[in-house]
């Protein structure tokens, strides 16, 4: 659930901050006062785009923070395979700077927006009446049916399988398509022979330019070695003078410790000696390789450039082309087998298919009776809801094309969604179908922007209900322009714009029963007159009480 929201230097608010309860929150408010701009707030916080243009004017940056609590082990599994620190509170704060410039964090750890998305989805659903309008698309219906009836595990499977069906299929279509005359084989294999007389090993191309790069020093490396090696070994050169001091030293009977120190470094000398001597042997024989080495590199370079431009590619081209070769050899072999390999690949398809169909078909049942119950208690009294199954081709989802079906009015044939339903019904309907697939979904907290547009009197009284009643087992939150809605609310909040020396501020505060009842005639009446008031009191009393 969300513990609180915060925004400071936000648009229009110096600073807000609420701290929710796990019941049913109303935020109401004049139009324009900056009611969605709270419900816009949660949506930057879970990752939504957002511009400089939310900072305040004159401030250097806005901030917004949100807490979450009580997370599914879904997302505590998931923050901790990101390396996040899983706490039963999770800190979403975003900044965005005047300059464009922003960040996010999760318990104060960087985090990306997609990121983000994918935690808050898990705990939050946000539904305005752009969502309303979503419900009408097929493929939004068909994702509610499949939540419902728990089949993503078999979905994720039928398809993979499509997946390796469609692979073979196209595989086999582009053999049928292929034809290759003598000549076409000819240059194939030329390419191929190419490729495989070249033998270009891994990292081949590095190697040989490290060494290159020796090579082409090695004369200045050799002038050096030739010098030093000179002055060791020229007459009365430093190896004969040390060897000659050396001996006098080990006549001379009281001078055997500096004898024994000077063929110690006479013998070091020897070492260093040979040492340089085998480097100028190596360096001598990678300048005699320099052609041949610069050579072989002009060949990797050329075959890179021809075929896609690195050692994977050429690779790549290489298997292509034996396939290629290996089809037109043995063609009528490979349609065989392809053929082959494709029935067996669209009846594994199919049984998964049809399996995830049945499991679909199963819910219907339940799913009508479920949705026309709700409806009813939110006065929709003659509505028949039906899921209809027109199959159809193998696809990555199944052979079910999913369409919900409704009829509103007695006698009247069943339509599709958007063909039935008023502005006033699709809303009552929406809010039915929410109660329904919620359930199944593992979310704790639902916010509902302005749902309640094209309805009242009683009928926004039974939305307004239904809202409550789903508050037992989540929490919501709603903002509404409605009275009859908002009289259900366990906490009120108010939200205020106010202009003074030119500068406007919003504000937002939780209202006490006194306040609540005011408001609420206002909403009704455009003014807390007495008998307005006292209106409201009763319909709260009615409402809370029975």
């Amino acid at each position: 659930m969300i513990e609180q929201l915060m925004v400071k230097d936000y648009i229009l608010f110096d600073q807000a901050q609420i701290d929710f309860k796990n019941n049913m929150s109303v935020i109401t408010g004049e139009t324009g006062a900056g009611k969605s701009l709270l419900i816009d707030a949660i949506g930057y916080l879970s990752g939504e785009r957002m511009s400089s243009n939310v900072v305040r004017k004159g401030k250097d940056k806005a901030i917004l923070q949100m807490i979450l609590s009580n997370p599914s082990q879904e997302v505590i599994q998931l923050l901790e395979e990101n390396g996040f620190d899983a706490e039963d509170e999770i800190i979403i704060r975003r900044i965005v700077q005047a300059n464009g410039k922003g960040r996010m964090t999760i318990n104060s750890q960087a985090a990306t927006n997609s990121f983000v998305k994918k935690i808050v989805d898990l705990m939050v659903d946000v539904h305005s009446q752009m969502d309303t309008i979503k419900l009408m698309d097929p493929e939004v219906q068909l994702e509610l049916l499949d939540s419902y009836a728990k089949t993503t595990e078999l979905k994720d499977q039928t398809a993979q399988a499509y997946t390796e069906f469609s692979k073979i299929r196209s595989k086999l279509r582009q053999m049928k398509n292929e034809t290759f005359s003598d000549a076409e084989l000819e240059f194939i294999t030329a390419q191929l022979n190419e490729i495989n007389d070249a033998a270009i090993q891994p990292g081949e191309l590095e190697d040989l330019s490290e060494k290159i790069k020796i090579a082409q020093s090695a004369q200045k490396n050799l002038e050096d070695y030739s010098s030093v090696l000179y002055l060791f070994n020229k007459d009365q050169g430093v190896q004969e003078q040390l060897a000659s001091a050396l001996k006098i030293l080990k006549k001379n009977s009281s001078a055997q410790k500096s004898a024994e120190m000077l063929n110690d470094l006479y013998y070091s000398f020897i070492d260093v000696s040979e040492t340089i001597r085998q480097e100028k042997e190596e360096l001598n024989s990678f300048e005699e390789d320099l052609d041949s080495m610069q050579e072989r590199e002009f060949l990797i370079k050329k075959l890179f450039r021809k075929y896609k431009g690195s050692y994977d590619s050429l690779m790549e081209t290489k298997k292509d082309l034996e396939e290629k070769i290996d089809r037109i050899l043995h063609r009528q072999d490979m349609f065989d087998r392809l053929e082959k390999e494709m029935k067996q690949a669209y009846a594994r398809y199919l049984t998964l298919a049809k399996e995830l169909s049945a499991k679909r078909e199963s819910v219907f049942g339940d799913l009508k009776e479920q949705i026309e119950k709700h409806a009813r208690e939110l006065m929709l009294d003659h509505c028949v809801f039906e899921i209809q199954n027109h199959k159809k081709e193998a696809s990555k989802d199944g052979i079910d094309d999913i369409v919900f079906m409704v009829s509103m009015n007695p006698g009247s044939p069943l339509t599709t969604l958007k063909q039935s339903a008023s502005g006033g019904e699709l809303s009552r309907l929406m809010l039915a179908l929410k109660v329904v697939f919620q359930a199944s979904n593992g979310i704790g907290t639902l916010i509902f922007d302005e749902i309640d547009t094209g309805v009242s009197g009683k009928v926004a009284l039974a939305m307004g209900s239904k809202m409550h009643t789903l508050a037992e087992n989540y929490q919501v939150l709603c903002i509404t322009h409605l009275a009859s809605v908002a009289v259900w609310a366990d906490d009120h909040y108010h939200v205020r714009k106010e202009a003074q020396d030119e500068i406007t501020s919003t504000s937002v505060r939780l209202l006490d029963e006194k306040e609540h009842i005011e408001e609420l005639a206002i909403m009704t009446s455009g003014t807390a007159a007495p008998s307005a008031i006292q209106s409201m009191k009763a319909l709260s009393d009615e409402v809370r009480h029975g």
